[in-house]
């Protein structure tokens, strides 16, 4: 309407665009000054700024906590927030995801986090992720070691020492699931208490990674490799 108007912007500008309109509604002094006639009211200048406000709080703040820890479905790759088409896109393969809100993915991550609370029974090492030895297995292989050592060693004692051993393997092997990383993920699922904003500190203390595909679903990558 302005370019229409013959209204310019500056002396050599008759053709108006957003950029242009952007630069008044954010200068106060368009309000009016001792040197400018008022162009636009508080009002307006407030209005935009809410605007401008809620934009950045729908984009940023809302995608920090995870931003940086999204991958790509496709290749693993690094994915990056598209902001004018509210797209996730990979730079390696060139994957686009559906359009989508930062919102949505924000709640799509909380959600997956309460499931895997409510469901921390499904926490398990990968296939083919060997169990660790516990400290007392570790103590009596030494303990056994010594009394092979000996020249004469006490034939019952060891006998002892390596029936305990065995016990104590068995029932570590038996719990399946008992390594650190796997045992410190679900204290975390059992100690969460869900709340209203990002559970950042229980999100980064089992969530190694995200990736997500097209269709914007997610999967997790745990700190103890498991995918879910």
């Amino acid at each position: 309407m302005l370019s229409a108007q013959g209204i310019h912007y500056c002396s050599d500008t008759p053709r108006w665009n957003k950029n242009m309109v952007s630069r008044i509604l954010a200068n106060a002094d368009y309000c009016g000054t001792a040197e400018y006639p008022q162009i636009i009211t508080a009002g307006q200048l407030e209005a935009a700024e809410q605007i401008r406000k809620s934009k950045t709080v729908t984009y940023s703040a809302t995608l920090k906590p995870f931003r940086k820890d999204m991958q790509c479905g496709c290749c693993g790759a690094r994915l990056y927030w598209h902001s004018k088409s509210n797209q996730w896109f990979c730079r390696e393969c060139g994957m686009w995801s559906k359009p989508t809100q930062a919102k949505e993915t924000f709640n799509s991550i909380v959600e997956k986090l309460r499931w895997l609370q409510q469901n921390s029974e499904l926490i398990h090492p990968p296939a083919g992720k060997a169990n660790v030895q516990s400290m007392e297995i570790v103590l009596l292989d030494r303990e056994i070691g010594q009394v092979l050592l000996d020249a004469e060693p006490d034939a019952d004692a060891l006998i002892t020492k390596i029936l305990n051993r065995a016990e104590l393997e068995y029932e570590f092997c038996s719990a399946g699931d008992a390594d650190p990383a796997t045992m410190q993920i679900r204290k975390a699922c059992a100690e969460y208490k869900p709340t209203d904003d990002f559970p950042y500190t229980f999100y980064k203390g089992i969530v190694s990674n995200v990736s997500l595909y097209r269709d914007t679903h997610i999967e997790f990558k745990l700190r103890n490799g498991q995918t879910v």
